[in-house]
């Protein structure tokens, strides 16, 4: 498996180490998003992994939660034309539980067999993928049907996007990595404290920490100064919201 050449992640570092402030398309430090240089070099990588691979090519946009995963994903779909499914759509949080006795891992939050089937299987096979997604108003599986249209690439966004669960179905992984205080910042503008959940925090942290590290994925960028940080060796196994190409529709009763 090969990794993104260092002549890339390098490239990328020296467009971005200039001063931000005055300068046309960068973002301030500390802004979502990557800058227009360092966006439209994240679109040629991936269009080169598509080109290598000849075909459908799944990339995956991990990271912990506000890492800035959604924002980079809407950003490369606008611009490169790909397709994006959002793992929040398949969050089945009444899924049973492994009676292991150390408490739930991220794996046990999401349908994996749903996203395989419903979303990725019918992408990878160049046909439109037809689901309906969790619904985070309402606790419950939507009653619309979200619409993903196939394209050469299709972006695989949200936490545990990369697992090595779905190895076989997921291309390259990318880490958008955001350091800790400025990611809890993000959560608690978003979430009242009443629904801060602090087991769903801990199995996010261990998947991280022990189980898919950052030397892991063939690809980590920054979520603060938004820029790849290093390509790292080839030791990694294989390398909601609508957004590109994506449609909702009521369901058909």
């Amino acid at each position: 498996m090969s990794s993104v050449p260092l002549s890339n992640a390098q490239q990328a570092e020296s467009v971005t180490r200039s001063p931000a402030a005055d300068v046309p398309g960068r973002r301030p430090v500390g802004q979502l998003g990557l800058t227009d240089e360092a966006l439209r070099l994240l679109a040629s990588v991936l269009a080169r992994w598509q080109g290598e691979s000849g075909s459908v090519t799944v990339v995956a946009i991990d990271g912990h939660g506000a890492s800035g995963k959604s924002t980079i994903a809407a950003q490369l779909c606008e611009l490169s034309g790909a397709s994006v499914v959002h793992t929040d759509d398949f969050f089945a949080p009444d899924l049973e539980i492994p009676a292991d006795g150390g408490g739930r891992d991220l794996e046990s939050y999401y349908d994996l067999a749903k996203l395989r089937s419903d979303a990725l299987a019918p992408l990878r096979a160049h046909r439109e993928a037809c689901y309906h997604p969790f619904n985070w108003d309402t606790g419950t599986t939507s009653l619309e049907l979200t619409h993903v249209v196939p394209t050469d690439i299709v972006i695989l966004e949200g936490v545990y996007s990369g697992s090595f669960a779905l190895a076989d179905v997921v291309d390259k992984a990318i880490c958008v990595h955001t350091p800790e205080p400025e990611r809890l910042g993000r959560l608690r503008g978003r979430i009242a404290p009443e629904d801060w959940d602090s087991e769903w925090l801990r199995a996010e942290e261990e998947y991280f920490a022990g189980v898919r590290p950052l030397e892991t994925f063939d690809l980590v960028i920054r979520g603060s100064c938004s820029f790849p940080l290093r390509s790292p060796p080839a030791r990694a196994p294989f390398g909601g919201r609508p957004g590109g190409n994506v449609t909702t529709s009521s369901r058909e009763r």
